[in-house]
C-alpha cells in the first residue's frame, strides 16, 4: 500500500508542477518602463537640453515615429512594427571600428534565439551613414549576417530624420563630425514594447549584456502572455 502511495505522488509531484507553470499563478519580474513621468526619479527636464519635442502617451515616453526605406527599398515606418516588441540599434556598414560587426553578430544571436515566427520579434537597425546604405548595400550587409528580412529591417534614408531618431525617440549618441570615418554611435540596443515603450537598454558588444536582453525579451513575452490571460 505504501509503495503505491509513494508511485503516486511520484507520478503527481511533475503534473501538478506543469498545473503550477500554466495556471497563471507564478510570479516573474516585470521590466522597467522608462521615461514614466509617474516615476518620481524621473526628471523629464533633459528633454530641454536635448531640444527634443516632448512625446508621451498617457504619461509614458513613446518612441517616435518616422518613414524610411528598408534594405529591400520599401517604405518602412513604425506601422510595419505595429503592436510588436522590437529591438532597435544604431550601425553603418563600412564601420572603422569593431563595434558594428560585433553588435550586429550578437543581434544574430537574439535573431536565432527567437527564431519562431509565434514570437514575432522585429529588429530594427537603423544607418546612420544613409549617404552610403543605399537599400542595395544593406541588403548585402543583411545577406551577409544571414538576417531574416521578414523579422530584421536595415533602414536608411533621410539623414536628419534618422539623426533625430537618435537623439530624441531612443535618447543615445549619434554624430558626424566628418567623413563616415568620424562618425561615433552609442552600441546600444534598446528593447521597445508593443506599446512602442522603451524597456531596457544593452550593450550590443558585451555577450553578458546580450545574454540578458535575450533574457528579459522573454520576461516581456511572459508579461503580454499573463496580460492575454486575465482579458
Amino acid at each position: 500500500m505504501k509503495k503505491k502511495l509513494i508511485l503516486g505522488i511520484i507520478f503527481l509531484l511533475p503534473l501538478s508542477l506543469v498545473f503550477f507553470l500554466n495556471s497563471g499563478e507564478t510570479t516573474f519580474k516585470s521590466l522597467e518602463i522608462y521615461y514614466d513621468l509617474r516615476n518620481p526619479e524621473f526628471d523629464p527636464s533633459f528633454l530641454a537640453t536635448k531640444n527634443c519635442e516632448p512625446n508621451f502617451v498617457d504619461s509614458t515616453w513613446r518612441v517616435r515615429d518616422f518613414a524610411l526605406k528598408d534594405q529591400n527599398g520599401r517604405d518602412f515606418s513604425l506601422k510595419n512594427v505595429e503592436g510588436k516588441i522590437f529591438v532597435a540599434n544604431f550601425i553603418l556598414t563600412r564601420c572603422t571600428n569593431s563595434i558594428c560587426p560585433t553588435m550586429v553578430s550578437e543581434l544574430v544571436r537574439v535573431q536565432e534565439a527567437f527564431a519562431n515566427p509565434e514570437n514575432d520579434i522585429h529588429l530594427v537597425s537603423f544607418s546612420i551613414d544613409p549617404e552610403y546604405d543605399t537599400p542595395e548595400i544593406l541588403q548585402q550587409y543583411a545577406t551577409t549576417y544571414r538576417a531574416n528580412g521578414d523579422y530584421w529591417h536595415f533602414l536608411t534614408g533621410e539623414k536628419a530624420q534618422i539623426y533625430a531618431q537618435a537623439h530624441c525617440s531612443y535618447f543615445v549618441a549619434a554624430q558626424n563630425q566628418g567623413d563616415y570615418s568620424t562618425i561615433d554611435h552609442a552600441d546600444k540596443l534598446i528593447l521597445v514594447d508593443k506599446e512602442k515603450r522603451i524597456r531596457g537598454y544593452y550593450s550590443g558588444t558585451s555577450r553578458q549584456e546580450v545574454d540578458r536582453l535575450i533574457t528579459e525579451i522573454q520576461l516581456l513575452l511572459k508579461e503580454y502572455e499573463a496580460k492575454n490571460r486575465e482579458k
